[in-house]
């Protein structure tokens, strides 16, 4: 289980490093204070420009590209994961993250640079869909905290490594290498795919019993020591709307996976009794000559947000608002430009590797965190912090102290770390059942780019208009936050799905009785 979420967390490495990357080698790829010589931004070696001359909002525009094409690559994520399942899909991801960073690492015009990121992006909002889906999905409920950090860590590792790599690069033409980068994690990556398994509730909702049971096998242990067939039960319950006795005998399994959904109940567990004597999901047996369809298929948009799951499919949806709404992502995008107009454009780059540095540590935390306290107290603390420290931000640099402007830094980055990092991208995986979950991630995390984008477009224009006051704005989107969670996040921490749904009174969705 753990080697299936490395494995598939190496796309998050590479959605961190995309997001880094142009940071600290923004003033060699712009021509900035004579990067370029004299002739800047016309100097060429082998027939590439050194430089390329960007006005502020069209760099802001080619920084928050990205955010364009993983908007795109999001939207269509879910019914790819859906049609061709999760392994596939973040091997596409993977591939197409390599072309980008080929496209990247030989631009000669902004027009190319602008494309490349875009194609970087296609892939980001690809996985950024599938490896949060993937990780909750094959993790056991113990271990789904642990498992679900694991995305924002990653992402954390590759932000951490391109400030590294952009700090030994970030003069023209290396920063060239800096964008090409990216491309050998995704690479290596191609070939580590092949020996993971798919997910078992994706199998189950395609009916593929028996594949998800040797699938779930695999990732919980040896047959002799562990025995996964209530857990597949459960599955089964959850997705296809019926129990399957307890089975002694392989073939019975086969034939399951074989039948047209015809899948008999069994009272096991209080979960299962609940949900079977409630009279919203009709007769434990259907009548004579009829047989529980499970070919409903997974929501698409408009299903979703008409169904049972719309409500907590809404809350998925405004916490990755939220997250963007932290303004998290103007710090990492231009936090060297932005420190630079406090402690000089050569000591900002190195307070730039010590906030990445500041946020892996507290990342790490994050994880030794996410299974003992509660995900409603991680948010809640996480929101008052950053907002806390936006105001001692704003107060440090209209006083013109440097130290206090440093220090709420580290605070903000902190306090995003410990919660509204991690915390999103694995809400939807433990409360949303498998056929709301791909079209909610999409919803979502499309929600979460588009806001991206606009904080990478207009960061650079809000700061030169507003000020540090821009960190008012954050700062009450935060406190707005704490009250969200407080009143509508439902607590999730070692509870199953099921559970969940049914605190926020939702139902599984009943089988079709077909003739």
């Amino acid at each position: 289980m753990v080697f299936c979420g490395v494995v598939a967390c190496m796309s998050s490495l590479s959605i961190g490093y995309v997001i880094g990357a142009p940071n600290i080698p923004e003033s060699a790829i712009r021509g900035l204070g004579g990067d370029c010589g004299a002739n800047a931004p016309y100097t060429t070696q082998r027939g590439f420009p050194n430089c390329f001359l960007f006005s502020d909002l069209l760099w802001g525009f080619a920084i928050g590209s990205y955010c364009l094409g993983a908007l795109a690559g999001c939207l269509i994520a879910g019914s790819l994961q859906n049609k061709y399942g999760r392994i596939k899909t973040l091997l596409l991801s993977s591939i197409v993250f390599v072309f980008g960073s080929i496209v990247l690492g030989l631009t000669f015009h902004q027009a190319q640079f602008i494309l490349g990121r875009v194609i970087i992006g296609f892939a980001c909002g690809l996985s950024g869909v599938v490896a949060p889906t993937y990780l909750g999905e094959i993790a056991t409920i113990q271990g789904r905290g642990i498992l679900g950090t694991f995305h924002q860590l990653f992402l954390v590792i590759g932000l951490l490594l391109s400030n590294i790599i952009g700090l030994a690069w970030s003069t023209p033409p290396g920063w060239r290498f800096v964008m090409a980068f990216n491309g050998v994690p995704a690479f290596i990556q191609c070939f580590f795919l092949m020996r993971l398994v798919e997910s078992p509730r994706y199998l189950v909702s395609q009916n593929r019993i028996k594949e998800a049971q040797r699938s779930l096998q695999i990732l919980r242990g040896p047959e002799k020591s562990v025995n996964v067939q209530e857990e597949l039960d459960d599955m089964i319950l959850l997705l296809l709307g019926r129990r399957v006795p307890a089975v002694e005998n392989k073939d019975h399994i086969d034939s399951l996976s074989h039948t047209e959904g015809v899948l008999p109940v069994v009272q096991r567990g209080d979960s299962a009794a609940t949900l079977q004597n409630d009279p919203s999901l009709g007769p434990s047996h259907p009548p004579k000559n009829q047989a529980v369809s499970n070919n409903q298929g997974s929501y698409g948009f408009l299903t979703l947000f008409r169904s049972e799951c719309r409500g907590l499919a809404m809350i998925g949806v405004t916490i990755h608002f939220l997250q963007q709404a932290t303004g998290i992502n103007g710090l990492v995008y231009y936090s060297t430009s932005f420190l630079g107009d406090t402690f000089g454009p050569g000591n900002s780059k190195y307070i730039t590797v010590g906030v990445s540095i500041c946020n892996l540590l507290s990342t790490i935390c994050s994880v030794f965190l996410i299974n003992r306290v509660d995900r409603k107290i991680l948010l809640m603390t996480s929101f008052g912090g950053i907002a806390a420290s936006a105001m001692l931000l704003v107060i440090g640099a209209y006083s013109g102290i440097g130290t206090l402007v440093a220090v709420a830094l580290f605070l903000y980055i902190i306090a995003f770390a410990i919660g509204m990092g991690p915390i999103p991208w694995l809400l939807l995986s433990e409360f949303l059942p498998t056929y709301a979950l791909s079209s909610a991630s999409s919803a979502a995390t499309g929600v979460n780019w588009t806001f991206n984008f606009l904080i990478g477009l207009l960061f650079p224009s809000l700061t030169k208009a507003m000020g540090n006051s821009t960190f008012i704005l954050f700062g009450g989107f935060c406190l707005f936050g704490v009250a969200f969670v407080w009143f509508f996040v439902p607590e999730t921490r070692g509870r199953s799905i099921e559970q969940v749904m049914s605190e926020k009174g939702v139902l599984p969705r009943s089988p079709i009785i077909s003739s």
